[in-house]
């Protein structure tokens, strides 16, 4: 089933500098509307202090004439009448809404239609209005008198200077922000490409690497960004790796074709030989278990390499059980019953144990160990294999007395291919060099452990760990089995 990709394929480098450029973008929008909205306050509060102290010498004219209106109407005209440039324009109404009075020419521009109804509050709400070029901020407040007569006053202040300082304060920040633009994505073209230059080097140095040479490394102290040292770490360690497995690799290769030419070379040569001149049915007889023999040669190892690369790349499909290693152990003495009666050979079980392995592969195990331990054993001479049960682990040791493996030798005895001394192979007509090695890739399929000891006076012992993940059950008497000739 196709799945999505988590991200797009838009390049890092482009997403940083849209994303930069709009985080920086949105933060001179937020400054310039904080700022313009703390200068139209300081607008609107100044002119809400001018028609306060406004109202409040008309409110004081209008106390001193005992609450004559017409007082008022005499300190508009005296304040608004003789002045080209007049702050503010205001027009007297009676109570029944009669003018008693205006600024000369405001019935022009600003008729009594255009003022709002009778605002109250501390605060009143200026209208703004535009009259031509001019731009007004109107309102309506009623004077009380002394006998509580209210006398209404339309009041219009002049902003055209004010709400022009606004306009162009509002064109320069859209230029501005306008201006901006490219030059945060310059800014951020500069930053990104100053932040990913390490990514760049690193892509770079990847690409000069070819599976010719593996050994090219990252400078690790070099002054990597903290983000990219542990990066740099992994990539190191992945083309070690890499190295590692391609040397294995390449050694396999060469193993398997020495491997397979020997077999070959002989198989050809026997039947050349036959063929060069008539022989007897005796001689062909020889000829063909000769190559028989040689072709059971070839499918074992054939069937070794198979198990070992499968063994590489399938340690997740293991087959767990827990079983008794006694009867496991017990059949496999049967089964090596007759190699070991034809070197007259005695192989004992002791101790008991319930393992969690897979069973196959368990045995598997076990009969490689064997047939090495009766292979280079003593002739009539005992091989043991001894169980016991830990708590975090299960214990099976093979022992067997016969020649020393030189120490050496001991570290690359689980290597593919690797034999201590070749010539006891040809001996042997069976060895191939895989059997420890799939004894080694059984054992890590379980996450356990191999090991081999050698000494002249001890003899040989493996002794391999499996790993306990399931209760090994009750414990039982000691089983002991003998095989001998």
């Amino acid at each position: 089933m196709r799945t999505e990709a988590p991200f797009r394929s838009h390049s890092i480098g482009r997403r940083l500098i849209a994303l930069n450029a709009m985080v920086a973008l949105a933060a001179m929008m937020l400054l310039a509307g904080i700022v313009y909205w703390r200068v139209s306050a300081n607008f609107n509060a100044e002119h809400q202090d001018f028609l306060r102290a406004t109202v409040a010498r008309l409110q004081a004219e209008l106390d001193q004439a005992h609450g004559d209106a017409h007082a008022v109407v005499d300190e508009v005209i005296r304040e608004t009448g003789t002045s080209p440039l007049r702050e503010y324009q205001a027009r007297v109404l009676a109570a029944d809404g009669d003018t008693l009075g205006e600024s000369p020419g405001m019935d022009l521009d600003l008729p009594r239609s255009a003022f709002p109804a009778e605002a109250g509050g501390e605060h009143p709400a200026l209208l703004d209005r535009q009259v031509g070029s001019r731009r007004f901020a109107l309102t309506t407040v009623v004077l009380r008198g002394p006998d509580g007569a209210g006398t209404r006053v339309q009041y219009a202040l002049d902003v055209t200077r004010d709400a022009s300082l606004q306009a162009d304060f509002r064109r320069v920040i859209a230029l501005t922000l306008a201006l901006l633009i490219p030059l945060l994505v310059l800014a951020g073209r500069w930053v990104t490409s100053r932040g990913l230059a390490p990514l760049t080097h690193i892509t770079n140095a990847a690409q000069s690497i070819t599976p010719t040479d593996l050994s090219s490394r990252l400078t690790s102290t070099a002054p990597w960004p903290q983000e990219l040292r542990e990066l740099v770490d992994v990539f190191n360690a992945m083309l070690a790796r890499l190295e590692e497995a391609f040397a294995r690799l390449s050694r396999f290769s060469a193993d398997i074709a020495h491997e397979l030419r020997t077999p070959l070379g002989h198989l050809r040569g026997e039947l050349e030989v036959c063929l060069m001149r008539q022989r007897s049915v005796e001689d062909y007889r020889d000829a063909m278990e000769s190559a028989l023999d040689e072709c059971s040669r070839l499918t074992m190892l054939i069937e070794n390499l198979l198990f070992t690369a499968r063994a590489e790349r399938a340690g997740q499909a293991l087959h767990r059980e827990c079983f008794e290693a006694t009867q496991a152990c017990a059949w496999i003495i049967e089964q090596q019953a007759a190699q070991a009666t034809k070197r007259s050979l005695v192989v004992t079980l002791q101790g008991d144990a319930v393992v969690d392995a897979d069973p196959i592969l368990f045995r598997q195990a076990l009969i490689n160990v064997l047939t090495n331990a009766i292979r280079h054993a003593a002739v009539g001479s005992e091989i043991g294999i001894g169980l016991k049960a830990a708590p975090d682990h299960v214990e099976i040791r093979v022992h067997n007395v016969g020649e020393a493996i030189p120490a050496q030798h001991l570290p690359y005895l689980f290597d593919r291919f690797y034999q201590a001394d070749a010539a006891r192979r040809r001996g042997s007509g069976q060895g191939t060099g895989l059997g420890l090695s799939i004894v080694a890739a059984i054992m890590e399929m379980h996450g356990g452990t191999v090991q081999i000891a050698s000494t002249p006076a001890a003899g040989t012992t493996v002794t391999m760990r499996f790993p306990r993940l399931a209760s090994a059950g009750r414990e039982v008497p000691t089983v002991v089995a003998s095989h001998a000739a």
